[in-house]
This record gives C-alpha cells, structure tokens and sequence, in this order.
C-alpha cells in the first residue's frame, strides 16, 4: 500500500483524476457551448460562466471527502441517503440513486451530440470520409482504446491533450488583443454586473450544466479517486486526512485546467462571434461557425489549425465521457442489485459498457443529427440534477466522524450554492413556462 504524501510537493506528483475530468468538461461545454453563450449575448454572462467554473469544484470535493474516508464508490454512498429505497439481490437502492440513473438517457443523448461534433470536426479535416462515417468512426476508435487500456494509459492520453488545447486557447485570446474584435475592461466590467438576458435561459442552464464540473463529472471524479489509490489507507485517521489533502489538491487542479480551458472559448464567443451576429449557427453548423473564431483573428490559414484542435479537443472529451460512464453504469448495475456481483462482474461490465456506450451514442445522433440540440438536452438535465448532488454532499459529509467533517466555513458555502442553484434553476424553468404559455 502506497503511503499518502504529506508536503505539497509530493502531493503534486499525485495529481490525476484532475486530467481525466478536464478532458471531459474541457470540449462539449467549453469549445462549444460557451462560445455560443458568448455568441447570443455578448459579454452579459461572464459572471454566470465564473459561477459554474468556481462554484461547483466545491461539491466535487465534499463528495469525494466522503468517498475516500468510507472507501465506498459515489452509488454506495448515495443509497445511505434518507427516502424511500428499493432492496434487490440483497442492495439497497436510495430514490436518488434511480434518479440519477434514470439521468443516463438524456446523458447518453449528450455524447451523440458530442460524437456529432466531433464528426463534424473530421468531415471538415477529411472530406472524403462523410459525417456519419467519421461518427461511426470516432465511437469505434473510442471504444477501441478503452478496450485495451487501462487508468494509466487514459491519464496519459488525455495529459497530453489537456496542456495542449488549454496552451493554444491562451494563446489565441491573447492573440485576440492585437485585433478590432480586442477585449476592453468596460465590457469585462459589464460581464460582471449581474444581468440576466431571459430569452437565452435555456442556453444559460445548459451552459451552466455543461460547464465546469457537472454533475456526471462529480460521480465520475469520485471513481478517478478510487482508481488512483486515494482510498487505500486501512481506515488510518492520520492516512485518510492526507489522502484527503492529496484529493484537495487535485481539486485545485480541476479548477485551474477547467478555468483555462473554457473562459478563453466564452471570451472569444462574446468579442468575436457575437460582433458577427452568428447566433444560432448558420444551418446548425457548430464547428463552421466557431471556426470564425480563429479566422477572424488569425487569417484564412487557422482553419487548418483550429480544426485538428476542435476535432481532438472534441474527441478527448467523447473519449473520458464514455470511460466514466463505463465505472459509473458498471456501479449502477451492481449497487442497485440489477446484477449479482460476483469477482469479475465489475470488470466484464466495463468492458460491456465501454461498447455499448459509443453504440447509442451513434445512434443517438442519427435519431436527431443535431449535435446542439442533444447537448442542450444533456446540458440541462445536469444543470438541474446538480442541486441533488449538493443535497447529498452536506448529508453524507455530516456522518462522517467530526476530525474527517469539513469547516463549518465549507457546510456554510454548500449551503448558499444550494440555494444559488436551486433560485436560477427555478428562476430559469418558471421564465421558459411564461415564455411558452
């Protein structure tokens, strides 16, 4: 068993689950999403974007605190929640656990419009193969690396992609300063007054849910952990607190890497797209009209360097997706007694799921070839499931022993961001009833 790390920088050296979750948030909602927020109102909700980067990561945490001192995956943990619970094959099920399961369709419809993207990435970059070729062909390729691979090879895979499109998106909104569409500090200012343009509520949620650390990505996190070793401590007070800190610090990771990721995106999205009235997207096209993005300020020759970027920023984040949903389903399944745990269940299921998941995905997209509509249905169900997940966070973490429970200063933000998502998630869904009423 490998000790816990005690000074900061070796703590660094156990950084990881970090990646795999940036690699995840990091596409669908940063180099799609939030353009297109930027895109349809300008500069009016940066404040909105920093509050889903800043505000969630928190959760993301707590939840995890819980996971490595009791050693449980997220299900496990969830199914201790109070409410009405099922009991098959000898598990017990809470309500909230069939809840997020039930979450899994319009999750699964999220990644076909994320293959679509992806797809539409390829087609530009290969014409030769069509976009419902390149679909089929990035869910198998998908499927193909997790079927060989393991944690290690998925860290390094995604490493990789992570500092280079989070290097390149600096890059190129610096770059966008010594152009017309330049960022001026009066509209940074206006960013952050707090404005709330309703006729884009929708998108707001989506992006809300889509952006940051949804709470797909929360759950997944917490099998990241487990994987990486966060856990193994023999129930040791003094190991658990460090293997805590450890996690701690990842977490700060997550927020750094997501940050710089996805704020470049929003930027360019509000000085340049919106300048151009591109919103919606000519014909549907995501990836054409984020291409103007990098055209606009760096010439004609960007579309050759944009479009390799958007296709492996895309793809890395089809690619962590699916291998979340293949530890998150896989738990679903036995947790819940859907299927007897026996000592390779878990594994087989892995390997089920790694196929089955790309398999609907691609057949999600040719139900609705939409990619924007699929994420937003995606995008909103997270939005909304999230304040479960915050619920869940400031019960479980309240059982744990009081030398393991975090600050009362920690329970006190839980609770305000609860109270924060659950008005704007009220708020947003009251707007839209009046506007279709």
């Amino acid at each position: 068993m490998v000790k816990a790390p005690t000074s900061f920088s070796q703590r660094l050296k156990f950084i990881g689950p970090s990646i795999i979750v940036t690699g995840s948030v990091v596409g669908s909602g940063s180099i799609a999403l939030s353009p297109l927020l930027g895109a349809a109102t300008g500069f009016a909700f940066l404040w909105w974007l920093l509050l889903s980067l800043w505000s969630k990561p928190l959760i993301q945490a707590e939840i995890s605190r819980y996971v490595i001192a009791t050693n449980q995956t997220f299900l496990e943990s969830f199914s201790d929640m109070p409410g009405p619970k099922t009991n098959l094959r000898g598990k017990k099920a809470s309500w909230l656990v069939w809840f997020m399961f039930i979450g899994v369709i319009p999750s699964v419809a999220g990644m076909g419009g994320l293959a679509g993207a992806v797809a539409e990435a390829g087609h530009l970059m290969i014409p030769i193969l069509s976009t419902e070729l390149w679909v089929a062909t990035a869910c198998f390729i998908t499927w193909f690396i997790l079927y060989l691979g393991t944690y290690e090879t998925l860290e390094k895979i995604l490493l990789g992609m992570v500092v280079f499109f989070s290097t390149v998106t600096l890059i190129i909104a610096i770059s966008m300063q010594a152009t017309p569409f330049a960022i001026s500090g009066a509209q940074i200012l206006s960013g952050l007054t707090f404005s709330f343009p309703f006729e884009h509520a929708a998108l707001a949620l989506a992006v809300f849910g889509f952006t940051g650390i949804s709470y797909g990505e929360i759950m997944a996190y917490t099998y990241w952990c487990i994987e990486k070793g966060y856990s193994k401590h023999n129930s040791d007070q003094n190991e658990v607190k460090a293997w805590i800190k450890v996690m701690q610090t990842d977490v700060w990771a997550t927020v750094f890497f997501v940050t710089i990721g996805t704020l470049p995106f929003f930027l360019l999205g509000a000085a340049v797209l919106n300048a151009l009235g591109l919103y919606p997207p000519p014909e549907g096209d995501i990836i054409q009209t984020l291409l103007n993005m990098f055209t606009s300020i760096l010439g004609a020759w960007a579309k050759w360097f944009f479009i390799p970027l958007a296709f492996f920023v895309l793809f890395s984040t089809l690619l962590s997706g699916t291998a979340a949903f293949t530890r998150t389903i896989a738990d679903y399944f036995i947790s819940m007694g859907l299927v007897a745990e026996k000592e390779n269940t878990r594994s087989r299921l892995i390997k089920i799921v790694a196929f089955a998941i790309p398999l609907f995905s691609a057949f999600a997209y040719f139900l609705l070839p939409n990619p924007i509509t699929l994420l937003l249905i995606a995008g909103i169900w997270a939005a909304l499931g999230l304040p479960m997940i915050n619920i869940g966070a400031l019960y479980l973490t309240s059982k744990l022993d009081k030398e393991l429970q975090p600050k009362r200063t920690t329970k006190t933000i839980l609770w305000i961001s609860l109270v924060l998502q659950v008005s704007m998630a009220a708020l947003i869904l009251y707007s839209q009833t009046i506007g279709i009423s």
